[in-house]
């Protein structure tokens, strides 16, 4: 079901910000929050919140460009978030501003700009 509704550009806009946005604050809520910190402080760190939601966030934006690109025939598009990954979670990489605001803008565009490959291939048999 969810396919089918991945097949809609601006679904795909939509579902693909949506969960792009905890990638954003998340990672602030877990250096300003205090609630968070004494939880850290207390010694509850093997099970950090934000860290976890974060993660599922930048899975499920791949996995929607994975859809996404099979079904408007660019199979490489969940390459796209999977390098913003990258760049969020090793260490190295990730003092490095701006990168994954790039791929999420570049996967969100050729996402939604790519024609539907199983419609055009209809229309013209």
């Amino acid at each position: 079901m969810m396919n089918k509704a991945l097949d809609n550009a601006a679904v795909f806009v939509t579902t693909y910000i949506i969960f792009m946005l905890p990638t954003y604050f998340l990672p602030y809520l877990r250096t300003s929050s205090s609630a968070l910190y004494g939880l850290e402080e207390a010694g509850a760190n093997v099970f950090n919140f934000a860290f976890f939601i974060h993660l599922a966030s930048m899975i499920v934006l791949c996995w929607i460009c994975l859809v996404r690109g099979a079904i408007v025939g660019k199979n490489w598009l969940f390459i796209l978030p999977m390098v913003a990954f990258a760049f969020e979670f090793i260490s190295k990489l990730s003092v490095i501003p701006y990168i994954p605001s790039m791929y999420h803008v570049l996967a969100i565009v050729v996402g939604a700009t790519s024609a539907n490959f199983l419609a055009s291939d209809k229309l013209s048999s």
